[in-house]
């Protein structure tokens, strides 16, 4: 079964003209991921802890039968007495356990929903971190090859030029130290590459076949959240652990109080002799009993100590998680509007290098410049080109950076 699901999750990327969708590799990665089926099987095992507790509610319930039979000759008769029976009974107090266990197993039985879903989201941000990383690099080499073919090409210009005595040995071994540059660029990016692409698939836990990723669309205008920690995944969960100690706090104040016990019992029981069952009994059973442990005050009164100064230190964290979410928040929208003022930046540059790369290539055309001086206005441009997309790609990660930041959907899906 788990190789046909397999298969079919495969089918889209196989039809998909042999190429990698961020979508894809996420919906493949959540069946797949340890930590989203651990967290997932916590869940489960939770509701039912959930579906037991709500079993404990219910009156105790139980069926009795018996056959008798006297094998004394003295008693001189051969008579067989049969009975069978219902007993249903109740028992409520104040402080009742079962009904405790049943809150305290709602609670966690939320918490670990939340769990699961932040597991989710967390899982997809990592993805969509690595598959954007890849992205970026990919984008890069691009630029990188066709500036070696430039600096290859001035490379070799130059040494016809050292030939007719225009330019000086040392330009020419200049030239060559900058295709050795490009080349070892180029290498050190394939390398990047290659670790990227092996970081993304063992995440996906995918066979990489070496297809092309989908490019992503880039929406740098894109609304970011306001701040508010109310959807923190984080806060919630620690919102529930102080909810656990608020109602063991309610727990433990009821302990105080003398124990009333309110007890039902129903008994029905037919019998008779040779299994004639012509006989009826019913009992109806009520009790209400009062205690009150006299050392039980002391106990509780350290353990509720103990309870109080948790909940202190959950809503001290609760509060530091506040003050630590504020500040992660207002420290990337700095960097946000820094990265999309380098953006326009790096736009006006660009058509600045477009404009420049169109005169040299008309001077070219003219005659008045070499073909070396027009190859290395291309080069800047090739430069500014890799500093504009991958300032384009940091806009990106840092934009669902937000989000993930506080718990909104990443890239509005997961």
């Amino acid at each position: 079964m788990k190789v046909i699901t397999v298969i079919l999750m495969l089918l889209p990327l196989l039809l998909a003209a042999q190429s990698y969708t961020l979508e894809e590799l996420i919906s493949f990665g959540l069946e797949n991921s340890f930590s989203v089926q651990k967290s997932s099987l916590s869940y489960q095992s939770s509701r039912s802890m959930l579906n037991t507790s709500k079993w404990n509610l219910l009156p105790d319930a139980s069926v009795t039968g018996g056959v008798n039979k006297d094998f004394d000759p003295a008693a001189g008769t051969d008579d067989v007495s049969s009975s069978a029976g219902l007993s249903i009974s109740k028992t409520i107090s104040l402080n009742d356990a079962a009904y405790f266990n049943y809150l305290y197993a709602s609670l966690d039985t939320k918490t670990a929903n939340m769990q699961l879903e932040q597991t989710r989201r967390t899982y997809a941000y990592n993805v969509f971190s690595a598959y954007i990383k890849v992205l970026s690099s990919q984008k890069q080499r691009s630029s990188l090859e066709e500036n070696l073919l430039i600096q290859t090409r001035v490379w070799e210009q130059s040494k016809i030029l050292l030939q007719l005595g225009k330019i000086t040995p040392f330009e020419v071994k200049q030239n060559e130290i900058e295709v050795l540059n490009s080349n070892i660029a180029l290498m050190q990016l394939d390398n990047t590459i290659a670790n990227a692409r092996k970081e993304l698939f063992a995440l996906v836990q995918m066979q990489d076949e070496g297809y092309n990723l989908t490019e992503l669309d880039l929406d740098i205008q894109k609304e970011l959240p306001a701040f508010n920690t109310e959807n923190n995944a984080d806060i919630q969960i620690l919102n529930q652990e102080l909810k656990r100690l608020n109602l063991q706090l309610k727990q433990n104040k009821l302990d105080d109080f003398p124990r009333l016990n309110l007890a039902y019992n129903f008994d029905r029981t037919v019998s008779g002799a040779d299994f004639d069952f012509d006989r009826y009994n019913t009992n109806h059973g009520i009790s209400l009993s009062l205690s009150y442990p006299l050392l039980n005050l002391f106990e509780n009164s350290e353990s509720r100590t103990r309870t109080k100064i948790s909940r202190q230190l959950s809503q001290v964290s609760i509060d530091e998680k506040k003050d630590q979410l504020q500040r992660n928040y207002d420290s990337a929208l700095r960097e946000l509007q820094y990265l999309k003022r380098m953006n326009e930046l790096y736009s006006e540059q660009l058509a600045q290098s477009r404009d420049q790369i169109t005169q040299a290539e008309e001077r070219y055309r003219l005659g008045l410049i070499e073909l070396l001086e027009l190859d290395k206005t291309r080069t800047n441009y090739i430069e500014t080109d890799i500093s504009y997309n991958n300032n384009l790609y940091s806009i990106m990660a840092k934009q669902e950076e937000i989000n993930y930041l506080l718990s909104e959907p990443v890239l509005g899906k997961w």
